[in-house]
């Protein structure tokens, strides 16, 4: 993936009042705030600000726009903040950390509110995480994956990279050794091109291409990409986990879930469950107006930022659809998803 400090650098600027509020609009004199569940700095951090820098302008009133860090229990706390006070007004807006689809689905303790209950608002990138290796791994393929042991990074058990790599193994018989400890992409990228490690799990092709040397990007290996669909952006002969399951119904559906949790809910924002319904209406409308506002996407291009927008209703279909698969193929996923005992 791109490095995430540059974008965070770039967005970490002050965030603009919007326009001054128009007298009859729903929200004018008010302030929005976004909701960040990370520390600064960070993709999380930097595609918030990033919304929190357009979206006033076309919000009815044109609020004024900041945004809040709240970091803590995987985006547990800014969730729980989000739900658990006032106002419930629309004028909250949550980054939703992804991981608390999966957080959910495992039935893990914290979540004070189900990820259903909340009203969605969009997504920004819906992006396939890709497996590639460094040119000078032996790893050049998904069959040489899963003839040959291939070592990645994570931070911890609990991480996307850990867990995408358990599920492959699980689900499409390759041999990822997980190398824990890592403290990110940053650190992932230098024990790569050391040799430390042979490759990674990357959440969005073109942003992890943008971000390294010009002249190894046709030589990085793209073994396989995690979705419901293909992802325009990554080469066409690079398979689906959906694809390389094929035949086997429960690991297809176990691929599906799987997609559907670490790609297809990528960077969602949502409001509280206790935010009216014409509120609700008028905030989705302005995260749809604003992915297509021409200052927004021009931003988002100089900072090399995935822009594969879901509508609120699209990302609701497929909240619900991830939380509401039969417990046999959760559990199946949950075996997968562990960290292999020794």
């Amino acid at each position: 993936m791109m490095n995430h400090w540059r974008l965070a650098l770039a967005l970490a600027l002050s965030i603009p009042c919007g326009a001054a509020p128009a007298a009859d609009g729903a929200f004018a004199g008010k302030v929005v705030t976004v909701l960040i569940p990370s520390n600064p700095g960070g993709g999380i951090d930097a595609y918030s600000r990033l919304l929190a820098r357009h979206i006033g302008r076309h919000i009815p009133g044109q609020p004024s726009v900041t945004v809040q860090n709240a970091p803590g229990a995987g985006g547990l706390r800014a969730l729980n903040m989000l739900v658990g006070k006032p106002p419930h007004d629309g004028t909250v807006i949550l980054n939703v950390n992804s991981g608390n689809v999966i957080h959910e689905l495992m039935g893990e303790p914290g979540m004070d509110v189900s990820l259903k209950k909340l009203n969605w608002l969009g997504d920004i990138s819906q992006s396939n995480p890709v497996d590639v290796t460094w040119p000078h791994s032996k790893i050049k393929t998904l069959d040489d994956a899963r003839n040959n042991v291939t070592r990645v990074g994570a931070t911890g058990v609990g991480s996307s990279p850990a867990q995408i790599a358990w599920a492959f193994n699980a689900l499409a018989g390759t041999k990822y050794h997980v190398i824990l400890g890592y403290t990110g992409a940053g650190e992932y990228d230098l024990a790569i091109q050391r040799g430390e490690l042979d490759g990674r799990n990357v959440t969005s092709y073109t942003s992890y291409m943008a971000g390294i040397p010009e002249e190894v990007r046709p030589k990085i290996n793209l073994l396989a990409q995690l979705g419901v669909r293909k992802d325009p952006n990554v080469p066409d002969h690079v398979p689906l986990l959906l694809d390389i399951v094929k035949g086997d119904p429960k690991k297809e559906a176990a691929a599906r879930l799987l997609a559907l949790a670490f790609a297809s809910i990528n960077r969602p924002f949502a409001v509280s469950p206790a935010v009216p319904a014409d509120r609700v209406a008028m905030l989705r409308q302005a995260f749809a107006d604003t992915m297509k506002d021409p200052q927004f996407v021009a931003e988002a291009q100089r900072m090399n930022a995935d822009l594969s927008p879901t509508t609120g209703e699209q990302l609701e279909a497929f909240v619900n659809e991830a939380l509401s698969f039969p417990p046999e193929i959760v559990e199946l996923l949950k075996e997968a998803l562990r960290e292999p005992k020794p």
